[in-house]
């Protein structure tokens, strides 16, 4: 028997029919994120990664001190909005989320006015100019229930996670001994960079050191319990500065364990030489020693060297999610900020907790070097 036309209609469509609005889930919008600051990270950080994913993240506004600069810059990059002043962005009721990339020195103060508002914020590293000051910023955010999140980037990386496995496996990889990295540039900011600034909250440890730093805490698993400094180099126009900064710490786990930091805004030649232009981390123990070149940009490039002590045996990796090979690491970054905020999704991310303890040893490294805590 044939069917009609009418007859396969009924059996199939009228039978079952398409879900009205009513049945179906809403579906999930993107979050509106507004940037405070036309900072130079803003595209690398967020403006871009969004682009890979329109349906998680609209970049919905900018503003900057000068009215004129934020139009300019939402123009250039396709911005919607620009609004006039930062509180005008982040009063605005259509802007869900905020990313703040100002200098140091203003984290505090406008993230806590984001807090004020409820608004979630992805904040700059290093989340404050101190640990006391991260301390009651994170505690206020836990108390207003207001998501903030610093922005280590680096940490979203699979390859981050890969290294992790690798130490944390201590039957194969043995017990962490020694702990050593570096993240240090020359003279690649002029003078008048913001990162000169001391009442902005500049030096190495601050802008250069917290990524070694937060290294050091996540593949060790232990916060530091003393600081001691090896080397420094002030910056010739302010002595406040630490143009350079080598800073040992020691764990309460052993006293065998070590861990030493190389920083620098800038470091001179001979000691770039000496350390590696390249970001770096080694970390040996008791049976092997890993070497996980470019930390801070495993999107770029890296390599996981593991070698075994004993027989000199050599391993090499790199870790990559597929479809998302070329992913950098501030998309990943913005991907588990939009779930979190947005999609509902509860995901690993670079907790408050850790911000702290990272504030607390940078102020741990300026004591030992003899500088000056900011403010």
């Amino acid at each position: 028997m044939s069917l009609s036309a009418v007859r396969l209609y009924n059996l199939i469509v009228a039978k079952y029919p398409k879900p009205t609005a009513s049945d179906a889930e809403a579906p999930v919008t993107p979050l509106k994120l507004g940037i405070l600051s036309a900072a130079a990270i803003a595209p690398r950080a967020v403006i871009n990664p969004a682009k890979l994913m329109p349906e998680k993240v609209q970049i919905y506004s900018v503003a900057a001190r000068d009215p004129a600069r934020a139009k300019e810059f939402a123009k250039k990059y396709g911005i919607p909005h620009a609004h006039d002043s930062y509180e005008d962005l982040i009063a605005d009721p259509e802007v869900e989320a905020v990313y703040i990339p100002l200098p140091n020195g203003l984290h505090y103060e406008w993230t806590l006015k984001c807090i004020e508002l409820g608004k979630p914020v992805l904040l700059e590293k290093p989340a404050t100019s101190n640990a006391a000051q991260a301390e009651k910023l994170f505690e206020i955010a836990k108390e207003q229930e207001v998501l903030i999140v610093e922005a280590f980037h680096w940490w979203f990386h699979p390859a981050a996670k890969l290294v992790k496995e690798i130490v944390r496996n201590k039957e194969e990889f043995g017990e962490v001994e020694k702990f050593e990295g570096s993240l240090c540039v020359s003279h690649f900011f002029k003078d008048d960079d913001i990162r000169f600034d001391f009442a902005l909250a500049g030096g190495s440890l601050m802008d250069m050191g917290c990524y070694p730093i937060s290294w050091m805490r996540y593949y060790l698993g232990e916060n530091p319990v003393a600081a001691k400094s090896l080397e420094l180099e002030v910056y010739p126009k302010d002595a406040k500065i630490d143009g350079f900064a080598s800073v040992e710490y020691s764990f309460a786990s052993s006293e065998k364990k070590k861990a030493i930091v190389h920083c620098g805004l800038r470091t001179p030649l001979s000691t770039l030489w000496r350390i590696g232009f390249i970001p770096k981390m080694i970390i040996t123990s008791s049976k092997k020693d890993l070497v996980y070149t470019m930390p801070l940009w495993p999107h770029v490039y890296h390599n996981i060297s593991v070698r075994d002590i004993s027989t000199g045996k050599v391993e090499n990796q790199s870790c990559f999610v597929e479809g998302k090979e070329t992913w950098s690491t501030y998309a990943f970054q913005l991907e588990a900020f939009a779930d979190s905020v947005k999609g509902g999704k509860t995901v690993p991310l670079f907790s408050s907790e850790d911000s702290v303890e990272n504030m607390k040893a940078v102020d741990m490294a300026y004591e030992a070097v003899g500088l000056p805590l900011r403010s």
